[in-house]
């Protein structure tokens, strides 16, 4: 049984006035926490995400003080008592735009069921709802800037030349076991054709790629463009190291982990479309690989096969598929204006740099020169 003294302890502490609640108390901010911020809810316990709401909050206080200071006192005749069903369920005074979103927090009976099955938490009741007003605040925050950078990302993404093809590019695949992709640099093949392809229903989608570098950073750029929409199921696969789990759906794996899942499991059956990027690059895997896949397709009639690349021998790899339809995709080409200096040695390396700025209005200036040795020996 606790002591009277620490009875009137927890009874003061309950007791604060506004102006005497430390928020910023380390013990104060964990009981909040352990209410708001548990593993099964939307910010999750010991997330970024916490750390962020603090800072928030702290930016949220100080606008609060401001605004409370600039503001002048309303008058007693103007101000309107809510009503009595208002205070008993809890609910703002004013409707605030911020409660349309389309998440939950705690409401005031869940808190009071909580600190029931816990013990008292205690924080006053008065300042669990200023506290719950403040994280509404901050995720109507959140979700306009995710909404925000979501819609940028469409605009870009929509710019790409490959989005011009994606219904052509679908009809390929559904009619066609496989389907050749002949895209300039540039153009979004890497990124954009696995999350058309997962969109389009197709699940189990593995892109393979020569280099782990590139497993990775594809792998970070398709998260990043659905703003991790897909949650874990984007991956990747690289020796030594991975991030695919049960549910993933698209993994980026290099050829030889793929070579090495082909010795397991002949037929592949974890996968329905195989997507090989950067097929020109002539090496041992990506040569045996192929075969490999040509040998499988027969037995597996419900296998796609894609095969990508900027600089590949189109008509080669079409004939050694039987004839597999082709899909050429144009880069995007900016235009470029090239000027030769008449006596480059004669001017200085700022003169010729300044000459080449004032050609190329609006744009970047790539100087080019002779080797170190040239430049040396030159009379």
């Amino acid at each position: 049984m606790p002591s009277e003294k620490e009875s009137r302890s927890r009874r003061r502490e309950r007791d604060l006035s506004p102006s005497q609640w430390d928020w910023d108390c380390p013990t104060t901010r964990r009981r909040l926490e352990e209410l708001y911020f548990r593993e099964q809810d939307y910010i999750g316990a010991g997330s970024e995400d916490v750390r962020n709401f603090w800072a928030f909050f702290e930016r949220l206080r100080r606008f609060q003080s401001w605004r409370t200071e600039s503001e002048p006192t309303p008058s007693c005749h103007n101000q309107a008592e809510p009503p009595a069903i208002a205070h008993r369920l809890d609910l703002p005074r004013q409707y605030d735009p911020r409660y349309r979103i389309n998440l939950s927090v705690l409401s005031a009976d869940m808190e009071g069921a909580i600190r029931g099955r816990r013990g008292d938490s205690g924080v006053p009741q008065e300042r669990l709802s200023e506290f719950r007003a403040a994280l509404l605040h901050y995720l109507d925050f959140t979700q306009k800037q995710s909404f925000a950078k979501l819609a940028k990302l469409q605009r870009e993404r929509a710019a790409l030349p490959i989005s011009q093809y994606r219904d052509q590019l679908l009809r390929a695949v559904a009619q066609n076991q496989v389907v050749v992709i002949a895209g300039d640099t540039g153009c979004g093949k890497s990124t954009q054709v696995p999350q058309f392809l997962l969109a389009a229903g197709y699940s189990h989608v593995a892109c393979t790629q020569p280099r782990r570098i590139a497993c990775i950073s594809l792998a970070k750029r398709v998260g990043f463009e659905s703003l991790h929409q897909y949650g874990n199921k984007v991956g990747y696969q690289i020796c030594f190291e991975s991030t695919r789990l049960p549910a993933t759906k698209i993994v980026f794996l290099t050829e030889g982990l793929l070579l090495r899942q082909v010795q397991r499991e002949p037929t592949l059956p974890g996968y329905h479309v195989l997507i090989t990027d950067e097929v020109h690059e002539w090496h041992l895997h990506s040569n045996f690989l192929l075969g490999v896949l040509r040998q499988l397709l027969p037995a597996r009639p419900d296998l796609k096969l894609v095969l990508m690349s900027a600089t590949m021998n189109i008509c080669l790899f079409s004939g050694y598929f039987g004839g597999a339809p082709v899909l050429q995709v144009p880069g995007r080409i900016s235009p470029i204006l090239v000027r030769t200096e008449g006596d480059f040695w004669d001017e200085s390396w700022h003169g010729a740099g300044a000459s080449l700025s004032l050609c190329l209005s609006g744009g970047n200036v790539l100087p080019v020169s002779a080797p170190a040795g040239h430049l040396s020996t030159h009379p």
